[in-house]
């Protein structure tokens, strides 16, 4: 089973949770004015209002952690070797551990330190997913004409997960 082509063209939940943060810590950027008590006790209860972050010196939470690791796992074992199936399972395990990710509960920190570069990671494999879908579907394409394709794919990941903490 291949993932599908357009799920990794949408904005993950990672990156919303990265758009939204950074939105949080930009709202004095702009607009002219003078930031006044008034509009600074407009904006207090929205703050209140956030859902928790984590906080700079906590770990990511236990999702973020397993998944990374799990990231990790199908690294190592394409270093053995996988078929299709084999690998699409994997695929599609890890794109179930990625929905379940606590977004509310990653802070900036563990974005940068391990959210982002694992999502990249897993959206490389999702391209070499679909990548190998393609070639199979293809009469044409054979192991010669995939596997570089693949090997490229892959070696992004690697290193998206290499800048994990």
């Amino acid at each position: 089973m291949t993932p599908a082509p357009s799920a990794a063209r949408r904005l993950p939940p990672l990156g919303c949770a990265l758009i939204a943060a950074v939105a949080l810590v930009l709202p004095g950027c702009g607009g002219g004015g003078a930031a006044t008590a008034e509009s600074a006790a407009a904006t207090a209860p929205q703050k209140q209002a956030q859902p928790a972050a984590t906080a700079p010196d906590t770990p990511c939470p236990a999702g973020v952690d397993a998944f990374v690791k799990s990231l990790d796992s199908l690294r190592r074992q394409l270093a053995v070797g996988l078929s299709y199936d084999q690998y699409a399972a994997r695929v599609k395990a890890l794109r179930g551990a990625y929905e379940k990710l606590p977004i509310e509960r990653i802070g900036l920190p563990c974005l940068a330190a391990s959210g982002t570069p694992g999502e990249l990671a897993f959206n490389k494999y999702i391209d070499a997913a679909n990548a190998w879908g393609e070639c199979l579907a293809d009469a044409s394409c054979d192991a010669a004409t995939i596997e570089p394709v693949l090997q490229r794919k892959w070696r992004v990941a690697s290193r998206f997960l290499a800048e994990t903490d």
